[in-house]
């Protein structure tokens, strides 16, 4: 008779630890969020929780920098081009991700729909206005003062660039039982999208 409660009593505190187990494991939906508010953010203290080698700004620089750099027909140096990348990187701060949304979950794996504000890069692109013609104008004969008048007039535009909308991105995850967290299963992919349309980077 002990030995049957002794049983019973054991298996009733499996039930309840595994119960709280299941309590206190974030959601997909909430652990994906809260993943891209921190890169959006920059922050690194969150991040750390997901991976340590995660350097989205630097991994977004790298990308951008040279590409900004041949659109420019390689007038911009590469730190012109970098000033102009943080800006938007710094701009990326100001986006609230809306929504978040378990498309689909199965045991420790899910697809999550997130969805998240977004800035028109049209802005690095259209026509010089009067004031920013002006300011070419009086930088002309001189390749460095062209280089410099080009480089404030992309960071300003960033600057007060405003939102255009909306964009969503759809990530396959897993939930990483040694980190306790929801993880996409494509770290750099999911930065990748999520920086490129967050600015509506379309090439």
């Amino acid at each position: 008779m002990k030995k049957n409660l002794l049983l019973v009593s054991l298996f009733v505190v499996v039930c309840l630890l595994c119960t709280a187990c299941s309590l206190s494991r974030e959601k997909a939906d909430v652990g994906i969020k809260n993943l891209a508010t921190a890169m959006l953010q920059l922050d690194s203290k969150v991040l750390s929780k997901y991976d340590d080698s995660i350097n989205v700004e630097e991994d977004f620089l790298n990308s951008f920098v040279p590409s900004f750099q041949r659109s420019s027909g390689g007038l911009l140096t590469k730190e012109q081009a970098t000033k102009i990348g943080k800006e938007m990187i710094a701009k990326l701060a100001q986006i609230e991700v809306k929504s978040s949304t378990i498309v689909s979950e199965k045991d420790d794996e899910a697809d999550v729909k997130i969805t998240f504000d977004k800035f028109n890069s049209d802005v690095l692109v259209t026509e010089p206005n009067a004031e920013e013609s002006k300011k070419l104008q009086g930088a002309v004969g001189s390749k460095a003062a062209l280089q410099e008048a080009l480089t404030d007039i992309f960071v300003n535009r960033l600057q007060s660039a405003p939102k255009s909308g909306t964009a969503e991105i759809t990530a396959k995850c897993k939930y990483n039982k040694e980190k306790k967290v929801w993880m996409p299963t494509d770290m750099e992919k999911f930065a990748e999208d999520l920086y490129s349309k967050a600015w509506e980077i379309t090439e």
